[in-house]
């Protein structure tokens, strides 16, 4: 394969004898071997390169502000802009070459089957957020204050509604959780941006290396807590924010609301992304998922007199989209709601997951019967829905992703650091 030829060239005293196709990869990513040493060679076009770059500079200016405890994050040993022909690509590309990373790639269904990599992911993740911003910034990254996260969300809002596809029962939602200003005063950190299963390496029951860190800015860490969230099962995810929180010990009252208004508005981003692809199937879906979260949402909110129950995937008995306005009254009947009430809004956010204590759960969607709840529960924090990820690997050995949009399923949410097992 001519890109060995390449790495030759890239690398001291280095000529490799074999190469791999990475699984999960195309051509354009391989392992490269000389007997003794293994590198990953990758070749990046013109449109894959700014990103490449990107993780580049990103992997550089991360590493040393990470503990040696945390997991292996990618290092660029060499990279070289060549002629597409030497590489049978046309066009000039980049072959960059790195460390192969530790581990294997994430499943989602390891999270089950190995439990400590629940604690383990927190802790990387604490590890990234607890991270000096300065160098970050100083190396010409992505910063977003917390006011400027707000406003582009509220930006995000008005674009979506231009399209007319968006229920105003969930614009106005989102617009009361964004006008509750108490919530969104956080102290940005270095956050991954891109957390999901093509971004984890794990060993065993830890995780060992993150990857995809081309969208490595300072900006709001509940956006990377919602992105674990899709990840989880419900009890899974409460075990990662206890030890998450434990970890960082950061004061942040705002952030178990935020994690779920993240959660939620990634569908409007889903919408937003295929209004500007013009890829009208993608927008129909969009649609119809909005519409479906709509009937959840708004099931739950007109059942009491206090905050909604959350929502969330996971769950053995999974609600269709389609069906969404129908199937989840049960649970909804034991879930408080009173988005309107500010003042409870304003005392959930002081005292953050404590207030959600008292809270149901509805985890398995049970009946009314199979809740408990207190006599004066307090106004929750609310945990909103996202899709789904399936990671694993198909018969050919091949990784596989998905998002699975097509299921709704109901939850409050406790504060892990108060919960009784």
């Amino acid at each position: 394969m001519r890109i060995t030829a390449v790495v030759a060239t890239m690398l001291d005293a280095y000529e490799p004898s074999s190469w791999t196709r990475l699984v999960g990869s195309d051509a354009d990513r391989v392992l490269v071997s000389d007997g003794e040493r293994e590198y990953v060679a990758s070749i990046a076009n013109p449109e894959r390169e700014a990103a490449s770059q990107a993780e580049r500079v990103a992997s550089a200016v991360l590493q040393p502000l990470l503990p040696e405890s945390a997991p292996t994050i990618p290092h660029v040993v060499a990279s070289r802009t060549v002629d597409g022909a030497l590489v049978e690509r046309e066009g000039t590309v980049t072959v960059m070459v790195s460390s192969p990373m530790p581990g294997l790639p994430l499943a989602t269904s390891m999270f089950e089957e190995r439990p400590q990599l629940v604690e383990s992911l927190a802790n990387a993740i604490a590890a990234i957020h607890s991270a000096d911003p300065g160098p970050i910034a100083d190396a010409g990254l992505v910063v977003e204050e917390s006011a400027e996260t707000r406003e582009r969300l509220l930006a995000d809002l008005d674009s979506a509604a231009s399209t007319g596809r968006v229920p105003s029962t969930l614009l106005s939602r989102w617009e009361t959780t964004l006008e509750n200003v108490s919530a969104w005063r956080f102290l940005p950190v270095p956050i991954h941006g891109n957390v999901g299963p093509d971004a984890l390496w794990v060993d065993e029951q830890t995780v060992v290396g993150m990857s995809d860190l081309a969208r490595l800015r300072v900006g709001d860490p509940a956006a990377d807590l919602a992105a674990v969230s899709s990840m989880l099962s419900p009890e899974d995810f409460e075990r990662f924010f206890r030890t998450y929180r434990s970890r960082r010990g950061a004061d942040d009252p705002g952030l178990r609301r935020r994690v779920g208004f993240h959660s939620e508005i990634t569908v409007l981003e889903w919408l937003l992304a295929a209004v500007a692809a013009q890829d009208d199937d993608a927008i129909e879906d969009a649609a119809q998922l909005l519409e479906a979260l709509a009937d959840v949402t708004g099931d739950a909110d007109g059942s009491h007199e206090q905050a909604p129950s959350a929502l969330a995937d996971g769950g053995p008995e999974p609600t269709t989209a389609e069906a969404a306005a129908e199937a989840p009254s049960a649970a909804a009947d034991d879930a408080p709601a009173d988005e309107d009430a500010s003042a409870a809004d304003d005392a959930a956010v002081a005292e953050d997951a404590t207030a959600a204590e008292d809270a149901p759960t509805t985890d398995d969607a049970p009946s009314a019967e199979g809740t408990q709840t207190g006599e004066d529960t307090p106004a929750t924090e609310t945990f909103l829905p996202s899709a789904r990820i399936e990671a694993g690997v198909d018969e050919d050995g091949i990784s596989t992703e998905r998002l699975d949009t097509s299921e709704l399923h109901l939850r409050s949410i406790r504060d892990p650091d108060q919960r009784d097992g």
